[in-house]
């Protein structure tokens, strides 16, 4: 079957035309395939959120008829794709006359400070500083899902009956069992995913890629696409080690990474560009021992702190050769 014999399939689906011979078919693909196919089927916003309530409509009228297990396979890649809240979905789904409620659990780590805990599937999480983490205070139904905004490391507790899934903006991670990391900042032009180890899949509404060990997917929040590239995980995931490292890259630069990792403010004195270049790396260390390392390399420079964690920098930035 093509793929689209398959959204023709999945139109007829939703719409409610489809016989039961081809709901068979459909049966037969996993939800990767569906996803595929999504900006092709959904016309519009309001078209995706009408043929929510149509699911819906479905969802009751299998659930007092024959067994939903196998149909339940396409209802909820359906249900993902529609972004319908899984708590919700799973209320209405339930066997119980009432939904069921859960307790969403909200964490959040100022800048400069970072957090570590585990959920209660035995996924095992670090956050890192300015960042939000949103997850259930358990998991029922057949997904894990969280909301990440920031930058998380996760260590995904293995279950392949129960994919687990991080919303992040537009972005959908979703894996089995592994161990990856997300940066998700909101101001950020990018969203990148980096996996450590397992396999991870990364879909937003127009691409979708498979992500390996060593491997890192790129979220273009501006032209909604992905690319993928060969990196070296132990240099993008080393915050979660308290390791801060700066390859070749502008003072600039560095300081905004200061300013995440000690939760500072840096205020330029005369507006100077700091294009020079610092190569540098710190285990642990104070905000002072790593700007009088600063200093001693780049001798024009100076750091004068101000009220409420600001830090005044003054001076010319030259690279050695200049």
């Amino acid at each position: 079957m093509t793929e689209k014999e398959v959204k023709i399939l999945m139109t007829k689906y939703l719409n409610g035309t489809i016989s039961t011979k081809e709901e068979k078919l459909l049966e037969k693909f996993d939800a990767s395939l569906i996803l595929k196919n999504e900006h092709s089927v959904f016309k519009t916003d309001n078209h995706k959120k009408r043929l929510g309530k149509k699911l819906f409509k479905k969802i009751r009228q299998k659930q007092d008829g024959r067994s939903v297990t196998p149909w339940f396979k396409i209802a909820a890649s359906i249900a993902i794709i529609i972004n319908l809240g899984f708590l919700t979905y799973y209320g209405i789904i339930s066997q119980e006359k009432e939904p069921i409620t859960i307790t969403q659990i909200t964490e959040t780590t100022e800048w400069g400070k970072r957090m570590d805990f585990t959920l209660s599937d035995g996924t095992r999480i670090k956050l890192n500083s300015g960042s939000t983490i949103s997850f259930p205070e358990k998991f029922i139904g057949n997904t894990r899902e969280v909301t990440l905004i920031g930058e998380a490391f996760f260590n995904v507790a293995k279950n392949p009956d129960k994919p687990f899934i991080i919303k992040s903006g537009d972005l959908c991670t979703t894996v089995l069992g592994t161990s990856f990391n997300i940066n998700a900042y909101p101001k950020s032009d990018d969203i990148s995913v980096t996996v450590a180890t397992g396999k991870v899949h990364i879909g937003a509404k127009k691409s979708m890629v498979y992500l390996h060990p060593n491997e890192q997917g790129v979220f273009h929040k501006k032209s909604d696409s992905i690319s993928k590239n060969d990196v070296d995980t132990n240099s993008l995931i080393n915050w979660q080690k308290g390791l801060l490292k700066f390859n070749d890259i502008t003072v600039k630069e560095a300081l905004g990474i200061l300013e995440k990792w000690y939760g500072v403010n840096f205020v330029i004195h005369d507006d100077q560009p700091f294009d020079c270049h610092i190569t540098a790396s710190f285990d642990n260390e104070t905000l002072s021992n790593v700007l009088e390392s600063i200093t001693y390399v780049k001798k024009d420079l100076s750091f004068n702190p101000l009220k409420n964690n600001t830090i005044l920098i003054k001076g010319k930035c030259r690279d050695n050769n200049q």
